[in-house]
């Protein structure tokens, strides 16, 4: 472990007492910020921007801690966004100066924490800003999926067509907003949404593999035969779109 990860050890230790998921926080959060610095070092970013990635990484889920610790929930929906809890975690008698020094530094990680789970980020963020962040958020949603596939996290899987909304939202390449959900099936559906927020090929590349592995578990246990069509409709519309944003 460097510095900055015994650092942030320190910081969850107290946590570990809450149980099994802090640790499932814990593996998640090492694998984003390993994940930050493939994809970092994939848009060959300079070595100083590398290391901010990886601090990104880090910190991006901070707030998960205190809020399974005070709530026993990590649905933002129903507590508070764990995005903003980790800044102000970050913030609160200058916690970040303990990872980053420069106030660029500082900025960057800040918002990377604060947007990283966000439907969508400021326009009006500096180049670095919006690279850093978007690679972190980049990250985040290919553990997701990774979570999705070995099962950590439970595939929702319903034999009902998914909702006249989130399927349209699928075919029309857009995310999905979680007031729309109207059925268990659904909030995987916003998983499989996620694509059409990835901005780097690379984290494409990764993606698509989990992808296609949900789908065809989603296919193998339906009978529905609306919802078959549906899925084989989404899974087209998704590699097409894969395959049309890396050959560009």
């Amino acid at each position: 472990m460097n510095n900055l990860e015994i650092e942030f050890m320190k910081y969850i230790e107290p946590y570990r007492q809450y149980g099994e998921k802090i640790e499932l926080k814990l593996e998640h959060t090492f694998r984003v910020q390993k994940l930050c610095k493939e994809i970092a070092e994939n848009i060959n970013l300079t070595k100083k921007e590398i290391e901010t990635a990886e601090i990104c990484g880090l910190l991006h889920d901070i707030g998960r801690f205190e809020q399974w610790k005070n709530y026993k929930s990590l649905e933002d929906y129903k507590t508070l966004d764990h995005g903003d809890l980790g800044y102000n975690i970050l913030k609160k008698n200058n916690y970040i100066n303990k990872y980053v020094k420069t106030e660029e530094e500082k900025a960057i990680v800040l918002k990377a924490v604060k947007y990283h789970n966000k439907y969508s980020i400021p326009k009006n963020l500096k180049k670095k800003e919006k690279t850093l962040i978007n690679l972190t958020r980049d990250a985040d949603k290919i553990d997701i999926l990774y979570l999705l596939r070995v099962g950590i996290l439970p595939i929702m899987i319903e034999d009902k067509p998914f909702s006249k909304e989130v399927y349209q939202a699928l075919m029309n390449k857009k995310l999905i907003p979680q007031e729309i959900l109207k059925k268990e099936a659904d909030s995987t559906a916003v998983k499989l949404a996620f694509i059409f927020d990835i901005n780097y090929s690379y984290s494409l590349k990764l993606m698509q593999e989990h992808l296609n592995y949900i789908i065809e578990k989603f296919k193998k246990t339906a009978t529905n035969k609306k919802l078959l069509q549906q899925l084989k409709e989404i899974q087209e519309v998704i590699n097409n779109y894969i395959e049309e944003r890396i050959t560009c």
